[in-house]
């Protein structure tokens, strides 16, 4: 059976709280070899209302996240695109256009954003980061994880990077690496879900059943919501409690078709013809 993985993307640290009230998308991700694959969150929120006929290189920003969280990804490149040509070492507006690009499956062009990102400013953690999803999303985990290093090293605190690295390494089969890095992660945010999913999902794979239902419980306290999470631990549940397992499979597929995530929505499905 299929298992969902979960990976943050922060979209900067003063807007990395705004994940549940602002735009959140979902994107699979193959990351290895085998039946895994990542969910990517993508939270976007704009630090102010975008002005009507903007002119400066900062409210072209504000209108990109503005229309990133719309869900018009052209219009959003297009406003980045101009708060960089009036500003050419617009750090966040690279950073930005590289999420949308992402989110676009331009993974290419996301990683030229972060490269141009890193050009002006070399120890910026949060581009770091975000070209080690991007790169991850490619294939390319040894890179990732060169990236998720360099972030964790300029912020000590990233929870996010921490949990990316997991995955990164969890993708690779480094169960222990990965279970140590989304522990820091929680530790340096309590309420992280997604690590928690994640760490469930580690521990599964290493046979401790008990302590990756555990971790999905946790999950599931902090976002009821947590298609991923009901999925995961209905898979863990399969072997000893098939009634429960259904109903966390029917919960997750409820879920992403809430979300209009078809391809979810199938993989849940075929969990669940795999247990009946």
């Amino acid at each position: 059976m299929k298992q969902l993985f979960e990976q943050d993307l922060r979209v900067s640290k003063k807007f990395g709280l705004a994940l549940l009230s602002g735009f959140i998308a979902t994107v699979t991700v193959s990351c290895s070899n085998d039946k895994d694959l990542l969910v990517t969150e993508i939270g976007v929120s704009p630090a102010t209302s975008p002005v009507a006929n903007p002119s400066t290189a900062k409210q072209f920003y504000a209108q990109g996240q503005y229309k990133h969280i719309q869900g018009d990804t052209q219009g959003a490149i297009a406003a980045y695109t101009k708060a960089i040509s009036l500003d050419s070492d617009y750090v966040e507006a690279y950073n930005g256009r590289g999420l949308v690009q992402f989110d676009t499956g331009d993974r290419q062009g996301a990683i030229a954003d972060y490269n141009e990102a890193l050009r002006v400013s070399p120890d910026n953690a949060q581009a770091y980061n975000n070209r080690g999803n991007a790169r991850a999303a490619q294939g390319d985990i040894n890179g990732a994880i060169t990236d998720y290093d360099r972030a964790i090293s300029l912020d000590s605190n990233y929870a996010e990077a921490y949990n990316n690295r997991g995955n990164a390494r969890a993708a690779e089969a480094n169960r222990n690496e990965a279970i140590a890095d989304y522990t820091e992660a929680i530790r340096i945010n309590s309420n992280y879900a997604v690590a928690y999913n994640n760490r469930g999902n580690a521990r599964a794979a290493q046979g401790d059943k008990e302590g990756a239902i555990a971790d999905y419980n946790e999950a599931i306290r902090l976002n009821p919501n947590f298609g991923a999470a009901y999925n995961n631990r209905g898979n863990a549940r399969a072997e000893k409690d098939k009634d429960g397992a259904l109903a966390d499979l029917q919960r997750a597929a409820e879920i992403f078709q809430e979300q209009n995530n078809q391809q979810l929505y199938k993989q849940v499905m075929e969990n669940v013809k795999e247990i009946q």
